[in-house]
């Protein structure tokens, strides 16, 4: 293969392996794990494992995108997104597993793209950076104008009521809060715990800071500040570090049902963030020394 052909096949790899590693992480309050089904009646962890399926084969076509496109980027992605939206909806009978999630690793995996292109090291800082360039003006262009005649999205009406940006701030703002929280927590807990239990309190981190629009919309603005709170208290305690930690994030798991809460948008982020930390992880350890190859046209790539 090609290096091109080695970058795209071991990105899409990871892109993969983290989608399924967040789905089978338990406990996850309020989520849908192997072993429940969280705050929802309408999918579970096969859902889940379905949903990826369908959904793989497209992060090799957005980082493709990010190889071959030097402008508008973003746009040249939305077709590919929504065709893996579809397929999506197809495996899940409907159901809405991985939206979020296409659009959030999609334009990672696209950014990853465009430092392989332009020769650049593809590590936290510059994946932050080309998220942030990539997403430039999201914001005001998706939340703050819209159809009066559609109305809003939820996104929309969210952003208006609070001034919430969600998964758009998050990706225009260069994923501060997976450079800032999340990649901290799970290096912290890493060595010291199993995978499983590194990632949860990985996701806990996620639930302290992030403005989850996922949560405001299934209960109130007064749901996200429970989860906020109650996600620093489980880390104080240690998380799943110790037993008084895990008491309480399955007790916590127990009142996020109760209040129909689920962190959907934190879920997606734990994805990114363990996507992140393996290509920045193989990219130090194996691609130190990538020789890259000169890209001139999309033909030339063809």
């Amino acid at each position: 293969m090609t290096n091109r052909d080695t970058f795209i096949k071991k990105i899409s790899q990871i892109a993969l392996e983290a989608t399924l590693l967040e789905v089978s992480t338990h406990p996850k309050p309020g989520l849908v794990t192997p072993f429940s089904n969280g705050s929802h009646k309408d999918m579970s962890y096969v859902t889940f494992i379905k949903s990826a399926s369908s959904i793989a084969p497209y992060f090799s076509e957005f980082i493709n995108t990010g190889i071959i496109y030097s402008e508008n980027v973003l746009d040249k992605l939305r077709p590919i997104g929504l065709i893996a939206e579809k397929d999506m909806f197809y495996a899940t009978d409907g159901v809405n597993t991985h939206k979020g999630l296409i659009f959030l690793l999609g334009v990672i995996c696209a950014g990853c793209g465009v430092l392989f292109r332009e020769k650049k090291a593809v590590n936290r800082a510059s994946i932050s950076k080309i998220v942030s360039e990539i997403t430039e003006g999201i914001v005001e262009r998706e939340l703050n104008n819209y159809d009066e005649k559609k109305g809003m999205t939820n996104g929309q009406r969210i952003y208006k009521k609070y001034g919430l940006t969600g998964i758009r701030g998050e990706v225009e703002g260069g994923l501060k809060s997976i450079i800032d929280y999340a990649l901290p927590t799970f290096e912290k807990y890493n060595k010291r715990l199993s995978i499983n239990d590194t990632l949860v309190n990985t996701l806990l981190s996620l639930m302290t800071v992030v403005d989850d629009t996922t949560v405001v919309h299934r209960t109130s603005i007064e749901g996200l500040n429970f989860v906020k709170k109650h996600s620093k208290i489980a880390l104080e305690l240690g998380g799943m570090a110790t037993k008084e930690g895990v008491d309480y994030i399955e007790n916590l798991d127990r009142k996020f049902k109760e209040r129909n809460i689920s962190p959907g948008g934190c879920a997606d982020l734990l994805a990114a963030t363990y996507m992140i930390y393996k290509i920045e992880a193989i990219w130090r350890n194996e691609y130190a020394d990538f020789t890259f190859i000169n890209y001139q046209s999309q033909q030339e790539i063809y």
